[in-house]
């Protein structure tokens, strides 16, 4: 089955649309002159559902994110079924994404949106049965959305068939040529037998369609892979995989990071010390270990539980960890600006174009403050080895209590590193947010 992002954590550009499809909202400023906070919704709504999974563009001018509000503009869903979107702070408007045939509602959830450096490409999965014709099963798929124009299924199976199970987690290039995705479908490629989910990259101007999840010489992977990344140029893609037949020399028993490099071929381990030693312990289940790739290629950063991988870390929570691939040196991210590693579970990692900025959930109390009870979202920075805290008020104070006391979610960065997007229920990160649902907000910094 494929892994979900949410869980209960038991330990302590104007071409975008006809105005018929917007609504306005307050204009933002793309750089802002100070560091504030904002809520992704329309001037004067308060979302009547929640919004969750944002995504950034290089930018940060436009977030995509999903919802299940009915109230974020004229004919933008239903409220019944979870949709997606697309917010152009600049120009104040949002989009329907996942919008039916001929204007009609989705008949099915679509989540986990992906978009592109320039905000015109959005990957989303969906089980809904009208967003294209043809399409007849109600298994989880992967449909992509270029500015306005007509939706388009991705996950067709090999012969033009149906796909036989579900496909998720998209993620697509900066340059939005390229999306890779994870599947737990057998025929999507000839010769896919190997009964687990692979990660998978449709290349949208070729149609090239490519099984990443593979050794160097194109060999199946024995076990699941799944928690895609990819570079700004689509080349470099990262996924966790139990599989130990990726690489040679593999003992470790363990999930792992990998990356496999389009271009080449080749099939690498990231989740690696400086010296290349292989972890000792990966993230324990029921989680999944997650890698982010920096838009430039040049780094990795992942969570993991090892007390291997920089000396002297390793006190029994998850960490995460920054690995460069040039100089081959791994750095512990969840650390305080002394350099004392995180007090609790810190994960689900995202960083910048060209991995200066870092961002991670954390359960920990000890990275600096404001803080506030249960996990917290911080920043990371490489250049000055500074945390810090990201879920604040637009003045920089603690937020208040979370309506789930566990929340568990992956921010976002732009590449720029200058926008962070998350998701709280807090009700005093900006003013007139009485609607008692989680929602959408973005910390900007100059």
């Amino acid at each position: 089955m494929l892994r979900q992002i949410r869980r209960v954590r038991t330990r302590a550009g104007a071409r975008w649309l006809a105005l018929s499809q917007v609504a306005c909202a307050v204009v933002t400023p793309a750089v802002a002159h100070a560091a504030t906070t904002v809520r992704v919704a329309p001037p004067g709504i308060n979302p009547n559902g929640p919004s969750q999974q944002p995504s950034l563009s290089a930018s940060g001018r436009f977030v995509a994110f999903s919802s299940q509000a009915s109230n974020l503009g004229p004919a933008v869903g239903t409220g019944r079924e979870s949709n997606v979107y697309v917010f152009d702070r600049l120009t104040g408007r949002i989009m329907l994404i996942s919008s039916g045939i001929g204007g009609a509602p989705a008949n099915g959830n679509s989540t986990n949106p992906s978009i592109s450096g320039d905000g015109q490409v959005v990957a989303f999965a969906s089980t809904a049965t009208n967003l294209v014709g043809g399409t007849s099963k109600a298994v989880n798929e992967i449909f992509v959305r270029v500015g306005s124009g007509p939706i388009r299924r991705l996950t067709v199976g090999f012969g033009g068939v149906e796909p036989d199970s579900d496909s998720a987690q998209p993620v697509v290039s900066g340059n939005g040529r390229y999306v890779g995705f994870t599947s737990d479908a057998d025929n999507l490629v000839a010769g896919d037998d190997n009964g687990a989910s692979d990660v998978f990259e449709f290349d949208l101007l070729t149609g090239a369609f490519y099984r990443v999840s593979v050794t160097s010489r194109g060999g199946q992977a024995r076990g699941a892979s799944y928690n895609p990344s990819i570079s700004a140029d689509g080349h470099l893609i990262s996924f966790t995989s139990g599989a130990r037949s990726l690489v040679k020399g593999l003992r470790n028993r363990v999930p792992n990071v990998f990356i496999h490099d389009v271009y080449t071929g080749r099939t690498s381990l990231m989740s690696v010390s400086g010296r290349g030693k292989q972890q000792n312990a990966s993230v324990p289940a029921p989680f999944t270990q997650f890698s982010d790739l920096s838009g430039d290629g040049h780094y990795v950063v992942f969570d993991s539980n090892a007390t291997n991988l920089v000396p002297g870390v390793g006190n029994g929570h998850t960490a995460v960890f920054r690995h460069d691939l040039t100089a081959r040196r791994t750095q512990l991210v969840s650390r305080t600006s002394r350099g004392k590693e995180a007090n609790n579970d810190s994960f689900e990692p995202a960083t910048s174009g060209d991995g200066s900025v870092t961002a991670f959930e954390t359960f920990a109390d000890n990275l600096g403050s404001p803080w506030a009870p249960g996990p917290n979202i911080f920043t990371w920075n490489a250049l000055t080895f500074t945390p810090t805290t990201v879920d604040v008020t637009a003045s920089g104070g603690s937020r208040g209590p979370e309506l789930e006391r566990q929340l568990l979610q992956r921010p976002a960065v732009s590449a720029d590193g200058h926008v962070v997007a998350f998701v709280s229920g807090a009700n005093n990160l900006v003013g007139g947010d009485y609607n008692g649902a989680e929602d959408v907000f973005l910390r900007i910094t100059p």
